[in-house]
């Protein structure tokens, strides 16, 4: 779906929560992505833009048929959440909407699901620390959002895996894809979530895919939500899009 013609707001690099969430112990896989789209991700994107949440792109990462339970551990979800500024965060706690969406995480989640800031890249990859890997100012909610997702192959251990992603991560900031503006990669011992952004898409990046068991590698889609908080609607259907770039109503749009 096309999203209207707004206003470009770019955010500094260092101004998004990189989220990666586990699916709580006793909720189901059904149970946990029903909520999530009928709850959670419509909740995120209605109460928190008017504290400052600038772009919300919500996905789905999910197991190839060769994946096991005894494998790689990867998220079962993920998320980038752009706010202004940092600070710009940390105020958002002092409204009641904020505080009541993040409440809502206690419903679905389980450790080790976190999100951080990211911090610059410089050469080495440390389990589960965010990186930007252009500190270029952007909005992500204009123009096209690639990620990609890939758990650690069983051949391969944890700390070449890391050493691995490192090194394709130096050569892509050195000579990134033409016309991509910004970049961001957190990867964990058995996982890597890599999101880069263009305003026309350029496709995927090369070579990450390859380093990994892929479970998400895709452009997002641009998503207009159809109702508001108090319009009857059912929800979003979050399998039937895994990436979605959520047009939020920001102030001053």
């Amino acid at each position: 779906m096309s999203a209207p013609t707004v206003a470009s707001k770019p955010v500094p690099a260092d101004a998004v929560h990189v989220w990666r969430g586990y699916q709580a112990a006793g909720v189901d896989h059904k149970t946990f992505v029903d909520f999530l789209g009928t709850v959670f991700v419509p909740a995120c994107a209605l109460l928190q833009p008017k504290a400052g949440l600038s772009a919300y792109l919500p996905a789905l990462p999910m197991a190839p048929d060769a994946a096991t339970a005894q494998g790689p551990r990867v998220p079962d979800q993920t998320a980038l959440m752009f706010w202004t500024t940092q600070q710009t965060y940390s105020d958002a706690f002092s409204t009641p909407a904020v505080r009541a969406y993040t409440h809502l995480h206690g419903d679905a989640y389980g450790p080790p699901s976190s999100a951080q800031f990211p911090t610059a890249y410089t050469g080495q990859v440390l389990a589960e620390q965010p990186y930007h890997l252009m500190n270029n100012p952007a909005d992500w909610m204009i123009g096209s959002v690639w990620h990609t997702v890939g758990a650690r192959p069983a051949r391969v251990n944890a700390s070449d895996f890391l050493g691995q992603i490192g090194a394709w991560a130096s050569a892509y900031q050195l000579a990134p894809p033409a016309g991509v503006d910004a970049a961001l990669l957190c990867a964990g011992n058995d996982y890597v979530a890599f999101w880069q952004h263009s305003a026309a898409e350029v496709g995927a990046p090369a070579g990450l895919a390859a380093l990994t068991v892929p479970y998400l590698d895709t452009a997002a889609t641009t998503t207009q939500l159809p109702g508001g908080l108090w319009d009857k609607w059912p929800g979003l259907d979050l399998e039937a899009a895994p990436v979605l770039n959520i047009q939020l109503d920001r102030p001053g749009a």
